[in-house]
C-alpha cells in the first residue's frame, strides 16, 4: 500500500479501497479484502480500516449533503480523491465516536497533504475543523426539505429508494426499514457437517463471540461482530459456508428431491448451489452457471472449498440447454437488489431507479425460457434479491397469465409461515426477519 508514513496505517487502506472502489465495478467487499489482504494490518487496526471504509460508504450521502454548503466552490467537481477524503474525516466527526475530533482532522489532513499536497491539505483542515465546531449539521436536513428528503437526508439514502420503501410499507415501517439498513449485518453462516455443531458452538462461546441460530432454518448461525477471526479455520476447511438464510430458503422451496437433475442459472458466486447442493446429498445433478467468468471464480471456489462432486459449473445462459431437460429450475433473476442495501451499502449509490425498468425485460425473458427447461411435473422457481413488487409478484403474474401449463404452489408447504407473504410466496425483509431481502415463487409444470 502506499505511503503509510505519517497518517496511520488504518486510514491509508480504507481512502485507497474507497479510491479504488470508485473506478471499480468489483463489489465492494471484494475491493476490501485486497486491500486488508496486502496489507499488514491486524486486529484493532485491521477494524478501524474496515469501518471506516463501510462507514464512509454508507453514509456518503449524509456526508455530501453536510460537506457542500462549507465546501470552498463546487463540491461535485471537485477531485474524487478530494471527496472521498472529506467523507472520510467528516464521517470520523460524526459517525466514529471513538476517535478524537483532533486525531480525526489531523490524519485526514495528513492524507491530502501526502495525496494532493499542501494547499490541498490546507482546506481538508479549514473544512474539518468547521464540521467539528458545527456539530449540529449531522442533524439537520436541508432548508425545504420535504418528508422524502428529511429521511434520505437522515438515513443516507437516495430518494428514489425512499420514495419505493414508503410506497411498499407506508412511512413509519419504511422508516423503521431504513434504520435497519444501516445498522451493521451480523454474519450468517451454514455448518455443513450438522454432526460438528457441538463443537462449533463450543468455539464461538470459548471466544466470546455472540450468536444465536436462525428462526428459520437448521443449521445456520448469526454471528455478531468480531467473529471472522474466530471462525475462519473453519471456513477454509469447508466445515462451514457464509450464506444468509434466504438462499437457504429458496434452496428449501426448490425442494430438490435425491437424484434430481437441477439448474441453478445467474448462479454466481453460488450461495444458492452450495444449499442445493446440501439439499440433494451428494446425489442428482447440479448444473450452475453464469454468464460472469468473474464471478463464477467465487462459485468454483466456494464449491471446491465444500469438495462437492456432484455439480458442473459452466459460463454459460439459459439458451444452451435442451428443453425439458431439468426436474428443478432455480432462476435467480438480476434484479435491483433492493434486499441487500444493508449487507452491501454501495448498491445504493450504484443503482439508480431506471435500472429497475431496463431489468424487467430481462426478468420476463429469462422466466419464459427457465420455464422450457423444466420437465413435465417439474418444478420452477423465481426468485430475486429484490423487495419491490415490480420485479416479483408482478413478473410472476405477468407469466402465468402467458403459461397456463404451470400452477403457483403454495410456499407454506416448504418454509415457515413467518417467511410467507401473502400471495403464498417467499418474503423476507431486512427489518422484519433480519436476513436479506428476498422473494421466490414456486411454479409446478403440469404433466401432459
Amino acid at each position: 500500500m502506499p505511503m503509510g508514513t505519517t497518517a496511520s496505517s488504518a486510514r491509508v487502506v480504507a481512502a485507497d479501497a474507497l479510491t479504488e472502489l470508485e473506478k471499480t465495478e468489483e463489489y465492494a467487499d471484494e475491493v476490501l479484502s485486497k486491500y486488508l489482504g496486502t496489507s499488514q494490518l491486524r486486529g484493532s487496526d485491521r477494524a478501524l480500516a474496515a469501518d471506516l471504509y463501510w462507514g464512509t460508504i454508507r453514509w456518503r450521502g449524509r456526508l455530501d449533503s453536510i460537506l457542500t454548503p462549507v465546501f470552498h466552490g463546487d463540491y461535485r467537481r471537485a477531485d474524487p480523491v478530494t471527496r472521498i477524503l472529506l467523507r472520510m474525516g467528516a464521517y470520523q466527526l460524526y459517525g466514529q465516536d471513538r476517535i478524537p475530533d483532533h486525531a480525526a482532522v489531523s490524519q485526514t489532513v495528513e492524507l491530502a497533504i501526502q495525496r494532493l499536497g499542501k494547499k490541498a491539505g490546507g482546506l481538508t483542515n479549514a473544512i474539518l475543523r468547521r464540521l467539528a465546531r458545527e456539530r449540529d449539521r449531522w442533524n439537520t436536513p436541508p432548508d425545504g426539505a420535504d418528508d422524502l428528503a428529511r429521511l434520505s437526508f437522515l438515513y443516507s439514502m437516495p430518494r428514489w429508494i425512499v420514495r419505493e420503501l414508503v410506497e411498499r410499507f407506508g412511512a413509519e415501517e419504511a422508516e423503521r426499514a431504513l434504520d435497519v439498513t444501516n445498522q451493521r449485518p451480523p454474519i450468517t453462516v451454514f455448518l455443513t457437517d450438522p454432526t460438528g455443531a457441538d463443537a462449533f458452538e463450543a468455539d464461538l462461546d470459548q471466544h466470546a463471540v455472540q450468536w444465536e441460530h436462525s428462526l428459520f432454518l437448521e443449521g445456520y448461525y448469526r454471528l455478531h461482530a468480531p467473529s471472522f477471526p474466530i471462525v475462519q479455520p473453519w471456513l477454509d476447511e469447508g466445515r462451514i459456508t457464509v450464506q444468509d438464510e434466504s438462499a437457504g430458503l429458496a434452496a428449501a422451496l426448490l425442494d430438490p428431491a435425491p437424484g434430481d437433475s437441477v439448474l441453478d442459472l445467474c448462479a454466481a458466486p453460488g450461495g444458492k448451489t452450495l444449499a442445493i447442493l446440501r439439499k440433494l446429498g451428494g446425489t442428482g445433478m447440479v448444473t450452475a452457471v453464469d454468464v460472469d467468468g468473474l464471478r463464477l471464480t467465487r462459485l468454483r471456489e466456494n464449491v471446491a472449498r465444500v469438495a462437492a462432486q456432484n455439480v458442473v459449473i459452466m459460463e454459460a445462459d439459459a439458451t444452451q440447454f435442451s428443453d425439458g431437460q431439468f426436474d428443478r429450475v432455480l432462476a435467480d433473476v438480476p434484479c435491483s437488489a433492493t434486499g441487500l442495501l444493508r449487507k452491501q451499502p454501495d448498491l445504493r449509490w450504484r443503482r439508480k431507479s431506471h435500472h429497475i425498468g431496463l431489468q424487467h425485460a430481462l426478468q420476463h425473458e429469462i422466466l419464459d425460457r427457465a420455464a422450457e427447461l423444466v420437465k413435465p411435473g417439474g418444478v420452477l422457481v423465481y426468485s430475486t434479491c429484490s423487495i419491490l413488487p415490480s420485479e416479483n409478484v408482478e413478473i410472476v403474474q405477468a407469466f402465468l397469465k402467458t403459461h397456463p401449463d404451470f400452477l403457483r404452489e403454495d410456499a407454506r408447504g416448504f418454509l415457515p409461515e413467518t417467511v410467507v407473504g401473502e400471495h403464498g410466496d417467499l418474503e423476507t425483509f431486512t427489518h422484519i426477519h433480519e436476513t436479506d431481502g428476498a422473494y421466490a415463487t414456486r411454479l409446478r409444470r403440469m404433466s401432459h
